[in-house]
């Protein structure tokens, strides 16, 4: 099976020059998915129509991204909870297992990924093996993030303006050069924590390929991240 392998990134700004797409990635659940007393609301909503024939699956590609965090910043503002960003891209298999985590997906899920002109499929499956059963702190925290989160997704690589919503978000300078750049912000849509990866992703370099988080140890560093913003 051929493995995709991630690399480094850099955004897209008005002075970049446009990079070719890479890998379109998918991430889809196969075994059971954990519903939040309250559900996620995730901006852009999914589907999202109108843009790649609907290929994009988190981030909107095709339209600005401005509008797309104003809306999300007046959505958390009246739903009283703490704006979280995804700053990524649909090829990034990370950006789609963080997404999954925060649902409460667990245990075993398939990542379908293709060139883009869908000229190769190649399927990537993994598994959890978590040492015990992980419904339980998956519903934790899907319902912990429902709470007090909105979630909106950036597009960091097609969209003419995804960096420029970093930097007038004042979130530029946490920005280290990788995908997801996830962070918060305050009330107005100002930087105020940066998730640091290291602390909460399982990486397992086998055959499985596995990606994925330390529940508790994700709750806990959103739990600052939230606590940063208000």
């Amino acid at each position: 099976m051929k493995r995709f392998r991630e690399s480094d990134v850099k955004p897209q700004n008005p002075m970049s020059v446009a990079l070719p797409r890479l890998v379109t990635v998918t991430l889809m659940l196969t075994a059971s998915v954990v519903v939040a007393a309250e559900p996620l609301t995730t901006i852009p909503q999914t589907p999202i129509h109108g843009c790649r024939g609907g290929k994009a699956k988190l981030y909107d590609e095709c339209h600005a991204q401005a509008p797309i965090f104003d809306k999300a910043l007046r959505t958390a503002r009246e739903q009283g909870k703490v704006l979280l960003v995804s700053y990524g891209a649909e090829w990034c298999i990370w950006c789609h297992v963080f997404d999954a985590y925060v649902k409460g997906e667990h245990s075993r899920f398939i990542h379908p990924y293709s060139d883009e002109e869908d000229k190769e499929r190649y399927n990537a499956t993994i598994h959890e093996r978590a040492e015990s059963d992980p419904s339980g702190p998956a519903a934790d925290l899907a319902a912990f993030v429902a709470q007090n989160f909105v979630l909106v997704h950036i597009d960091s690589r097609y969209a003419t303006d995804g960096w420029d919503v970093l930097d007038a978000a004042g979130a530029t300078d946490g920005y280290g050069n990788w995908l997801p750049y996830i962070f918060t912000t305050d009330a107005e849509g100002q930087f105020a924590a940066a998730l640091v990866s290291e602390r909460v992703e399982i990486r397992r370099d086998t055959d499985d390929w596995f990606r994925g988080y330390d529940r508790d140890r994700l709750t806990a560093e959103l739990s600052r991240m939230k606590e940063a913003a208000q």
